[in-house]
């Protein structure tokens, strides 16, 4: 055939083939044939759950109204779909079968599947409004650029099922897609972990173009955020709280079997769970928190998140970590996801530092106009003049990345283990704050003591047959006390101390003296610091508005009433919470901690939403 016949006889074919109906995929409505020389005046309209209803409507047009911007009144939410719904995550507590490298490295977001309806129930939804005049050479893009790119996923459903494509910040939607609309999702792979890498934030971008670059594009940009880790305050009841199990530790044992008995004895019940691993210390090695994201009904849809501590304790490469801090991945699962950040090299002394005893949380509050409705974090630190003793920096930079708990600090080198719990805790209360603050108050301790002594108990014993291990008798009568250099000395640095420490807490948080309850024992100066003489009764544990689980003190008997029991039951009885104490002596209080230290809890997800924060 002769070359210079071919277009002539091929372009009745190229006709007949433009004037023919497209055929659309099966129960879509064939749209009418739009020319290909007509007017392209695309009005992209890409929506998502901008009114915070946990519902994407395309007939609702306050799910349209602001949503390139992000406050707390608007703005779409996402979640770090970080948990494990289908429990396909291998865990070991031995770092020869995975070692503390690897653990992270599963979770629902690091494949580009969505492993079942509950791994969907963790996405946030995206819709694209039908155009159903595209044309055919129209084409779609749902993309998210910048530093967000590196850490989401989108999703397009099709069949009835959501899949990612290739490039996982970047969505194509043909002609026939832009006619129907279609049903978009969206995960992060991560949290926010340090803002200089990315904020959180993530703008979502639906453009339709002719497909030629030189095109105008048509654009609708969603702005969403992904949530926060959020961490619990003791104004919320606990539901779950936990304790290790220790092998051979009878001690223990009876402590386990008493607080299994408080919990169940209260209305309502609460659950205790054990972990089998070698270190008491169940407060230091993980923390619960959680993120949530709007669900239909006014509902918060969860994800718990347990942090590993950055307890950094060798050099070694499979397990540099504090061990039992590995438990974070045992109960990863379905809602429940595990984080974990730390940085090595830091110096061994400060690793006390990074232990959640030293963690803990400010309930809500307001100040000078200033709403925290999730409450602030209370760390401690060293001074400045130490830069050596200061909190892991990188998971400081996570925490504070949160943004909605900003972090109020104090020092607290001065003590032996260095935590915050050991003079501060905060309970709920029927008070116009809301709660009520626990303050360590070892020269309220003095005073008792010497009153008790003038009344003619100066014989009296405190830790009446205890031992502080190794058989050394613990037992001291009060006078003997009164006239120790050492511990009246260690008692009075403490309280100069202590009262710095509360001055900073009352300059953030506007807190008065009628909202402290002031708790008293004495301290010690041992290797490294200071430390409870007697158990600090204030580092308990809070398990709803009515109750609190506190270690016995082991005081005096004066007229058969422990004073230091009197005045703790006394001061809370007034708030309506009553007292379960629980010997804690051995092993935990010679071992330098006492009820809370020994416990961790899960607790209810406050009903305020941490997107209302403003933050």
């Amino acid at each position: 055939m002769d070359a210079r016949l071919f277009p002539v006889l091929l372009l009745p074919l190229l006709l007949a083939s433009a004037c023919e109906p497209i055929q659309e995929p099966e129960g879509v409505r064939p749209h009418t044939p739009v020319r290909l020389t007509g007017p392209f005046n695309p009005i992209p309209d890409l929506r998502a759950d901008v009114n915070r209803d946990g519902v994407v409507d395309l007939e609702d047009p306050t799910d349209d109204e602001g949503e390139d911007s992000w406050s707390a009144e608007r703005g779409a939410i996402f979640l770090a779909n970080i948990d494990d719904d289908e429990r396909v995550c291998d865990f070991s507590l031995s770092p020869l079968t995975v070692s503390d490298e690897m653990l992270p490295r599963c979770n629902d977001a690091l494949d580009s599947q969505v492993n079942g309806e509950d791994d969907l129930a963790d996405l946030a939804r995206l819709r694209t409004a039908p155009w159903p005049e595209a044309p055919d050479y129209a084409i779609g893009y749902v993309t998210v650029s910048g530093p967000a790119a590196r850490k989401v996923r989108l999703f397009k459903r099709s069949a009835g099922n959501y899949f990612s494509q290739r490039t996982p910040y970047r969505l194509s939607l043909s002609a026939a897609e832009l006619r129907r609309g279609v049903r978009l999702a969206i995960e992060a792979t991560d949290i926010v972990r340090d803002p200089r890498e990315w904020d959180g934030t993530a703008d979502v971008v639906f453009t339709i173009t002719r497909g030629r670059p030189t095109e105008t594009e048509f654009q609708d940009t969603v702005r969403m955020r992904v949530a926060p880790v959020v961490m619990f305050h003791h104004l919320s009841p606990a539901r779950n709280v936990f304790v290790s199990h220790i092998a051979d530790e009878p001690e223990a044992a009876r402590f386990r079997k008493d607080l299994r008995a408080a919990l169940t004895a209260g209305a309502p019940p609460v659950t205790l769970s054990e972990f089998e691993v070698e270190d008491l210390w169940t407060q230091d090695y993980f923390e619960p928190a959680y993120m949530s994201m709007p669900a239909a009904g006014g509902r918060q849809h969860v994800i718990q998140v347990n942090y590993r501590a950055p307890f950094v304790i060798s050099t070694r490469k499979n397990d540099p970590l504090r061990a039992a801090g590995r438990i974070v991945y045992w109960l990863r699962g379905p809602d429940q996801a595990a984080v974990q950040q730390y940085q090595p090299g830091l110096s061994k002394e400060s690793q006390t530092l990074n232990s959640f005893g030293n963690t803990e949380v400010i309930p809500p509050y307001e100040k000078d106009g200033v709403r925290y409705p999730l409450g602030r974090l209370l760390r401690g630190r060293g001074p400045d003049s130490r830069p050596d003793y200061q909190p892991d920096p990188s998971f400081t930079r996570l925490l504070e990345a949160q943004a909605v708990q900003p972090p109020v600090y104090v020092d607290t080198s001065w003590l032996n283990v260095s935590h915050v719990d050991e003079t501060f805790s905060f309970l709920p209360a029927n008070t116009p704050r809301g709660w009520i603050a626990l303050v360590a108050d070892p020269a309220l301790a003095r005073r008792m003591l010497l009153d008790a002594q003038a009344r003619g108990h100066g014989e009296t014993k405190l830790f009446t047959g205890l031992t502080w291990g190794f058989d050394r008798p613990a037992e001291l009568t009060l006078s003997q006390v009164l006239d120790n250099p050492g511990v009246m000395d260690a008692s009075a640095l403490a309280a100069l101390e202590i009262d710095s420490q509360l001055a900073i807490l009352k300059e953030e948080t506007g807190l008065t003296e009628a909202e402290i309850i002031r708790v008293p024992f004495l301290f010690q100066e041992v290797t490294g610091g200071m430390s409870a003489l007697q158990p600090a009764t204030l580092n308990l544990l809070a398990v709803s508005s009515t109750q609190v689980v506190a270690p016995e003190p082991h005081g005096p008997l004066i007229d058969g009433v422990d004073p230091f029991k009197a005045h703790l039951e006394a001061a809370l009885a007034a708030y309506g919470i009553r007292v379960h104490w629980s010997d804690v002596w051995s092993p935990y209080h010679i071992g330098g901690g006492q009820v809370h230290c020994a416990t961790n809890a899960s607790r209810e997800v406050p009903q305020v939403k941490w997107w209302e924060g403003g933050r």
